[in-house]
């Protein structure tokens, strides 16, 4: 089972950590178990957690701002890039992602979110731009220290490239197919097949 930290919060009223991590944890477990996002209740979810349906609305008024939550608990913060290499930086951002990929129980709850995009658009938005768009970013940012370091041509297209690198994880996931992954040496794999047809010729 995974471990997940409980949603970090400014200002206002002093929340239990320990109390947002079983609220947080009642929601994978749930949809681990194949619930949907739609179906669960906020009364189910503090059922799960053990908490007061109060405790719970006190923290989240709405599902949607409960899962952004869950989302960004499952995300392992972007990494320290060494800056020694674009490579070695792409195959460590690349590595967060195939972590994250190998945790079953937040593939499965991306797979739920994506099932049901037409039930949540603005959380969807939402996640793609407090969650995936920063990590878009650093791949792009890394890409483009390549080509100004010479190690990648500078006539690639970047956009593309970022895709061919996480397309493989992300289709390990949504065939659920993750349970034999190597983070590691799966990243540096992607990593090498795809730097060798954008190192300069």
């Amino acid at each position: 089972m995974s471990t997940v930290q409980a949603p970090g919060r400014a200002g206002g009223r002093q929340r239990d950590p320990r109390m947002d991590a079983a609220l947080v944890e009642a929601v994978l477990d749930l949809v681990g178990a194949g619930a949907t996002l739609s179906g669960l209740s906020l009364s189910a979810i503090a059922e799960r957690a053990g908490v007061s349906r109060n405790s719970l609305y006190r923290r989240w008024k709405t599902k949607e701002a409960l899962y952004l939550d869950v989302f960004a608990a499952v995300n392992r913060p972007l990494p320290e890039l060494a800056g020694r290499s674009a490579r070695e930086d792409v195959a460590e951002l690349l590595v967060v992602l195939a972590e994250r990929v190998g945790d079953r129980r937040a593939s499965v709850l991306l797979r739920a979110l994506n099932g049901e995009l037409g039930a949540f658009p603005d959380l969807h938005k939402r996640y793609f731009a407090e969650v995936v768009a920063p990590r878009r970013e650093a791949m792009h940012q890394a890409l483009q220290r390549g080509i100004a370091s010479a190690e990648i041509r500078p006539d690639i297209d970047v956009d593309l490239v970022s895709e061919l690198l996480v397309s493989p994880l992300l289709a390990r996931m949504s065939r659920d197919e993750t349970g034999d992954l190597d983070p590691v040496g799966t990243s540096q794999r992607i990593t090498a097949l795809v730097f060798a047809g954008i190192a300069p010729r």
